[in-house]
C-alpha cells in the first residue's frame, strides 16, 4: 500500500509540474512562423503528415545541396522533426474542418512541441534535484526558477531544436545518474532509450553517449557483472534508434554514413577554442550567465553540490564537458542569430543544479535578498527575450554597424559570402552582437521594445538607442527597424487574424485554467511536504557516492 502511495505522490507531482509549465509556456508563447533552421524541421514535418515523405520544400541552408531523388532534405536528424508531427497534423486537422481559424492555429501549433519538450524538462530538473538529495520544496523552487529565469523559457516558446537537446540531455544525464545508483535492467532499459533519443536532437551528442559509458565505467567499476550486464541492455534498447539514424541518412542521402552536415563541418570547425570558451563564459554581450543570471548561484555552489553529490560531478566531466568544448572550437560558437549562446542551452539544466544547494545555504535576510535578486535579473532577461523574436535587434545592430563602421570584407571567410551582401554567421557580420557593448542584444531589445511601446519612428527610436552613447550619427536602418513587432500569441487574435478573437479568447480561458490548476496542485503538493528535511534553509543528507 505504502509502494501505491509513492507512486501515486510521484505521478501527482510530475503531472502538477507538467501541466503548469505547458500552459505557461503556451500562454507566453510566439505569434512567430517556423524561421531559420526550424522552417525546414517543420516542414519535414509537414510532409511526414501530409505525404508520409521526409522531404522538404525549404532549401536549408540556403546553400544545401539536393539528396537523392533530386529533393532537397532538412540536414538535421530526425527528431526536430517527429516531435513536430502533433502540431502538423492538428494543424492540416483545423486547415479541414475550419480554414478560417487556420491562420489563428498555425503559428500556435508550431510552438506546442517547443512548450511540451520545455514542460518535460522542468520534470526531470525536479526529480533529478529530488534523487540527489534535495527536499521536494527546493526541488520545486530551483524549478521554478529554471522554468522562469533560464534561457529554458524562451526556447521553449520557439521551434527550433534547441529544447528538444536540453530535454534529451537531461533525460539521459539523470538515467545515467540513476543506474549508477541503481543498475537494474529496466533502468538500463531507460537509459537506451534516453541515448537514442538524444542522439535524433542532434548528431555531435555521440559524444555525451560514449560520455555517459565512460561515467557507468566509473561508476560501476567495482560491479563489473552489472556494469556488462548494464551497457548491454542499454546498447540493445538504443540499437533501433542507431538502425533509425542510418536509416534516414541512406533515404535522404543515398549513404548511411552521410548525415547532411559535411559540406559545412570545414567551414563551421576549426576556430579557436579559447575564444570560444571566453566567448561562452565571458562574452559582454553572449556571455552564458547573462542569459541565465542563476548559473551564477550555481556556480557558486558548484563545489557544495559536488562534495554532496560525487557522481554529478563525474557526470559533468564525462558527459557535459567534452561537448561544451567542442562546440567551443566552433566559428560561430554562439549560434546565431539567437537569444544568448544558443550552442549553450543544452547544458543549461544540468549546470543550474547547484542552484538547489544555494537555496539551501541561503539562511540569512541578505542572502535570501541576493537569491531573489538575481532570479528577477533572470525574469527580466527573459521577459525581454520573449517579448521580441531575437533576429529583429540582430538585423538593427548589424545594419547599424555597417552604417557606422563601415561595411566588412567578407572576401577572406570561412563561410561564404555568395553575392547576398552579408553573411548570418560570419565574423564579419555577427562581431558586433557578441563583442561590442554598444549593441549588447540585452540592452538592444529593451530599447527596441520601448521605442515600439511608444509608437517611435526609426530616428525618433535612434535618439536613444545602445550606440548613441559612442556616435551622435544617425544611421539609416532601412527596414531593419520597421519589421519589429512584439511576439506574444495573444496578438496574432487581436491583431493579426481578423474574425478570430472569440476563438483566441477560448484558447487564452483554457490556458488560464490549466495554469490555475496545475499550480493549485503544485502549492498543495508542496504543503504537504513541509515535513521533509532540507527545506529552503536546512541541509539534507548528503548521498553516498559512485
Amino acid at each position: 500500500m505504502e509502494c501505491n502511495d509513492c507512486a501515486v505522490s510521484e505521478r501527482a507531482w510530475s503531472i502538477a509540474i507538467f501541466v503548469s509549465a505547458l500552459a505557461f509556456y503556451l500562454l507566453t508563447t510566439s505569434r512567430e512562423p517556423a524561421w531559420g533552421d526550424a522552417r525546414s524541421m517543420w516542414d519535414v514535418a509537414d510532409h511526414l503528415v501530409s505525404r508520409g515523405e521526409v522531404i522538404t520544400t525549404v532549401r536549408w541552408p540556403d546553400d544545401a545541396p539536393t539528396g537523392r531523388g533530386g529533393h532537397y532534405y532538412g540536414i538535421s536528424p530526425l527528431g526536430p522533426s517527429l516531435v513536430h508531427v502533433p502540431g502538423a497534423a492538428l494543424t492540416r486537422m483545423v486547415a479541414a474542418g475550419s480554414p478560417a481559424h487556420a491562420r489563428l492555429a498555425r503559428p500556435l501549433l508550431v510552438h506546442l512541441a517547443p512548450a511540451a519538450l520545455g514542460a518535460l524538462t522542468c520534470v526531470l530538473f525536479f526529480w533529478l534535484l529530488v534523487e540527489l538529495g534535495r527536499s521536494r520544496r527546493t526541488a520545486s523552487v530551483a524549478t521554478v526558477i529554471l522554468a522562469c529565469a533560464t534561457t529554458t523559457w524562451v526556447y521553449a516558446r520557439m521551434p527550433y531544436s534547441e529544447i528538444l537537446q536540453a530535454t534529451c540531455f537531461l533525460g539521459l544525464f539523470r538515467q545515467a545518474l540513476r543506474v549508477c545508483e541503481q543498475p537494474t535492467r529496466r533502468q538500463a532499459l531507460w537509459l537506451g532509450l534516453w541515448a537514442g533519443s538524444l542522439l535524433h536532437s542532434k548528431y555531435v551528442f555521440a559524444l555525451a553517449i560514449v560520455g555517459c559509458a565512460g561515467l557507468l565505467v566509473l561508476g560501476l567499476r567495482r560491479r563489473r557483472a552489472e556494469l556488462w550486464r548494464t551497457l548491454g541492455v542499454a546498447a540493445l534498447a538504443g540499437l533501433p534508434f542507431a538502425a533509425l539514424a542510418l536509416g534516414y541518412n541512406w533515404v535522404r542521402w543515398g549513404s548511411v554514413t552521410q548525415t547532411g552536415y559535411e559540406p559545412y563541418l570545414g567551414a563551421y570547425f576549426g576556430g579557436d577554442l579559447f575564444d570560444g570558451l571566453w566567448g561562452m563564459v565571458a562574452s559582454p554581450n553572449k556571455s552564458m550567465f547573462l542569459y541565465s543570471p542563476p548559473l551564477v548561484l550555481a556556480a557558486l555552489a558548484l563545489p557544495r553540490a559536488v562534495r554532496a553529490a560525487p557522481r554529478y560531478g563525474l557526470g559533468l566531466l564525462t558527459m557535459v564537458l567534452p561537448v561544451f568544448l567542442v562546440y567551443c572550437s566552433y566559428r560561430s560558437w554562439s549560434g546565431e542569430y539567437a537569444w544568448g549562446p544558443r550552442f549553450a542551452v543544452w547544458m543549461v539544466p544540468v549546470l543550474l543544479v547547484p542552484l538547489a544547494w544555494a537555496l539551501d545555504a541561503a539562511r540569512t535576510r541578505w542572502q535570501r535578498a541576493l537569491v531573489l535578486a538575481v532570479v528577477a535579473s533572470g525574469v527580466a532577461v527573459q521577459l525581454l527575450g520573449s517579448a521580441l523574436y531575437w533576429d529583429h535587434f540582430i538585423r538593427v545592430a548589424i545594419r547599424a554597424k555597417n552604417e557606422w563602421l563601415g561595411q566588412p570584407d567578407r572576401s577572406g571567410s570561412y563561410i561564404a559570402e555568395r553575392s547576398r551582401g552579408h553573411c548570418d554567421s560570419c565574423f564579419e557580420d555577427t562581431y558586433p552582437v557578441l563583442w561590442t557593448p554598444a549593441f549588447q542584444p540585452i540592452a538592444g531589445n529593451l530599447w527596441l521594445l520601448r521605442s515600439l511601446a511608444r509608437g517611435d519612428s526609426a530616428v525618433e527610436a535612434q535618439a536613444r538607442a545602445p550606440w548613441r552613447t559612442y556616435t551622435t550619427l544617425t544611421v539609416d536602418l532601412g527596414d531593419t527597424y520597421d519589421r519589429a513587432r512584439i511576439d506574444w500569441w495573444g496578438l496574432l487574435w487581436i491583431k493579426d487574424v481578423a474574425g478570430t478573437t472569440g476563438a483566441g479568447l477560448g484558447v487564452l480561458a483554457a490556458f488560464l485554467a490549466a495554469l490555475l490548476w496545475g499550480l493549485g496542485r503544485w502549492r498543495r503538493l508542496w504543503r504537504a511536504a513541509a515535513d521533509e528535511r532540507g527545506n529552503l534553509g536546512a541541509e539534507p543528507q548528503a548521498e553516498r557516492g559512485p
